[in-house]
This record gives structure tokens, C-alpha cells and sequence, in this order.
């Protein structure tokens, strides 16, 4: 299916300058072998946002989380570490955790009780090799704990690499870091969080993140105070999206939060919102930084989580408490106005009468690198593929 979508032409079309290229046909946003492709091709090989440390704030804290539908848990050992590991006992293949869980000293299978500590070792087997005994020789605990998976933290974020062999992820966030040298990090707190689920393929959701065209229309309150003409792109190796120069706190509606200290004048009044493959976007403003993380369900099912980080200890007071949720509730009616349009658009995925679109060569830069980037990974994959058979 791969080869009859993302076809020599298609790639070629989308490898043309942005204001010659065309957009990705339909079925790259409805066809169930795309999206697995994308798994197996994108989401396994590189860094993927799995969460972050304030869902599992303590040890023997567990979270279950999807990656691209693959079940991963999370775990706080004793030591505070976070671990990651395939959310499956290796008994008899059940899913392991169903929802997330404090204090755990060890997670226990619900199907024959196999347990497993916070560290993925097996621990115990009841009755595996008879009534009342739990050993046998058939079987080496130590062969069967629970398979891995690599794990890293950026700050409070918590990324997993399924395959095991992407680069570093300090390659992947230090360009983003270096950018936001002006911002200490460490002093980012988290404040809150939302989920929504999106009846739409997950590159929309994208498409429409790193591009400002639509703000004047779509997002006409955000438009005042943060206008589409004061936007700019941002194209980097690792990362890409757009920002505005003109990002008025007091417009907004939060004046009083703490800023990031030592800010240049110019950051004072810039918001950045860069988007990191696949599937981390982020929001930088003077007084806080949001965490969007997408999960693809299906071709036509996003989930969408949003956690929001303020600046500082003082930031968390009661007395700042309207403060803190007046950027959540902006931002949560933001991406309603989102979704109406990107669930608009998978309905249109299905129309006949739409067989992909071109690009502004001056406000959807950024949108075409994406597609650029996203066919020509899958394209090159199936061409090596195809190669390899013959």
C-alpha cells in the first residue's frame, strides 16, 4: 500500500520547492498500512514524547502510556529512576498495567500472577511448576523479565526510543536547548494537564501546529495578542514550527505569572512553538511552557496531551492560582478551534473532490517540510525494502 501512495511522483512533487510542491494524497491520512508503516518507520526508530516525571512524581509510582498503539508501562524504581518497558507479561502475552498505580512495590499480571519488579525483573511464578511450587526447571526467571525498552529524560519529560538505536537524545533536544539558552529550565514546575481525543490522523494535528496561516481565521481572540503578521518560521535539522515576535502577556490575560529571570527585552514578547518528530510540540512563552504530546490511535483517532509548566516555585502559590489556569483554559479553547478544522479536514480525506492541495511558499514552509520530510522517510524505507526482495 506504501508503494501505491507514496509513489516516485508524489515524492518528487513534494521534493519541489514549497511553492511548487503538492501536498500528500488522501490515503496518507486514512490508510491503516500508512499509519503501521509510520510505527514500524518513524515512532519505533526515533525519540518519542512517552510522558512526563509529574505523572509518576514518587517511587513506585506506574504509568501505562501507547506509543503508536504499542503498549509501554512506566515505572519509578526505588532508587527514583524512570524506567521504561514493554507493557506485556511474558507469560501469556497479557497487557500487564491498565492504569496508572502508586506505591507499587511490584506489578503483578491479573491472568496467573506472575509478578515483576519496578526494575522488570521476574520476581515470581505461583504454582508455575506444580500445586505450591512455584519453580521448575523449564523455566529461567532470569531469560523472562519484562523486555526493555531505552529511556531518557529531558528535564520533566520522559522519552522513550523503542528500537533502541536512535542517536542520543541529547542530538535531538540540545539544537532546541541552545535556542532557549535565555530560558533556565530547571525552574519550569508543573501546573496542570488536559487530554482530548481527536477524530483525525495524527499529521493534521501537526500540519496545523506549525504553521500561523490559519490564526487570523481560525483563532481570531489569539490573533489579538498575538497577531499572524508579527509570526515567523522556524526550520531546523531537529526541529521546526513558528513563533511570534509580538506575543502581548497582558492581552493575554496573565500578566502577574513570574517570568523566566534575566530574560532579554526581545524574549519578553516572544512565544516559540516548535515541533520535534514525531510527536512532542511545545510552547515557550515569557511565563510558562507547554508540553503537547500526540499519540496516534488509528488513521482517523488522535490523543492529544497537554501539560503546562510555570516558571518557579513562587509561580505555584494559591495566590496565583487563577493566574496559572487562565493560560490552560485559553489554551484548551485554542485547541478547540483546532480540532473543528482538523477534524474538517479528515472528513475531507475522504472526498473524491480533493486530491491534495499546495502550499504558501510564505506561511507553510514548515508544513511542507513535514510532509517532505515524513514521505520521504517511508518512500525511502519501501524503496530499500523493495530493493532487498528482488
Amino acid at each position: 500500500m506504501t508503494e501505491t501512495v507514496l509513489t516516485p511522483r508524489v515524492i518528487e512533487q513534494l521534493n519541489r520547492p514549497t511553492g511548487d510542491a503538492v501536498c500528500l494524497p488522501n490515503a496518507a491520512y486514512t490508510s491503516p498500512e500508512i499509519l503501521d508503516r509510520e510505527r514500524d518507520e518513524i515512532f519505533d526508530r526515533q525519540w518519542v514524547i512517552a510522558g512526563v516525571g509529574a505523572e509518576l512524581p514518587r517511587r513506585g509510582d506506574v504509568v501505562p502510556v501507547e506509543i503508536a498503539g504499542r503498549p509501554v508501562v512506566l515505572t519509578r524504581n526505588r532508587a527514583g529512576a524512570v524506567r521504561a518497558f514493554h507493557n506485556v507479561c511474558r507469560h501469556r502475552g497479557l497487557q500487564l498495567v491498565g492504569k496508572a498505580r502508586r506505591g507499587c512495590a511490584t506489578l503483578v499480571c491479573p491472568y496467573h500472577s506472575w509478578a515483576y519488579s519496578l526494575d522488570g525483573e521476574l520476581k515470581k511464578t505461583p504454582h508455575f511448576g506444580g500445586h505450591d511450587c512455584d519453580d521448575s526447571p523449564a523455566l529461567d526467571r532470569r531469560e523472562y523479565g519484562l523486555a526493555e525498552i531505552r529511556c531518557e529524560t529531558w528535564y520533566d519529560l520522559i522519552f522513550v526510543n523503542l528500537s533502541g538505536d536512535a542517536p542520543p537524545l541529547a542530538d535531538c533536544m540540545g539544537p532546541l536547548e541552545s535556542r532557549w539558552a535565555d530560558y533556565d529550565l530547571s525552574r519550569l514546575r508543573h501546573g496542570g494537564s488536559a487530554t482530548f481525543e481527536v477524530e483525525a490522523n495524527w499529521k493534521l494535528a501537526v500540519e496545523n501546529f506549525v504553521e500561523s496561516y490559519h490564526l487570523p481565521w481560525t483563532h481570531p481572540s489569539l490573533n489579538d495578542y498575538s497577531r499572524m503578521q508579527a509570526h515567523f518560521n522556524m526550520l531546523e535539522p531537529t526541529y521546526m514550527g513558528q513563533g511570534s515576535q509580538g506575543y502581548d502577556s497582558v492581552a493575554a490575560g496573565h500578566p502577574d505569572l513570574p517570568t523566566f529571570p534575566d530574560l532579554p527585552e526581545a524574549r519578553r514578547s516572544t512565544a516559540e512553538y516548535p515541533y520535534v518528530m514525531p510527536n512532542l510540540m511545545l510552547g515557550m512563552h515569557p511565563s510558562y511552557l507547554f508540553v503537547f504530546a500526540i499519540q496516534p490511535l488509528s488513521p482517523g483517532r488522535t490523543r492529544e496531551i497537554f501539560h503546562f509548566y510555570f516558571v518557579g516555585d513562587a509561580a505555584m502559590g494559591d495566590d496565583l492560582a487563577a493566574q496559572r489556569q487562565r493560560p490552560i483554559e485559553a489554551w484548551t479553547g485554542i485547541n478547540a478551534e483546532d480540532i473543528e478544522m482538523i477534524e474538517g479536514m479528515q472528513r475531507g480525506r475522504h472526498s473524491p473532490g480533493y486530491a491534495g492541495g499546495r502550499f504558501s511558499p510564505y506561511h507553510e514552509a514548515t508544513t511542507h517540510e513535514f510532509q517532505r520530510r515524513i514521505a520521504n522517510q517511508l518512500g525511502r524505507d519501501t524503496a530499500a525494502a523493495r530493493v532487498a526482495s528482488e
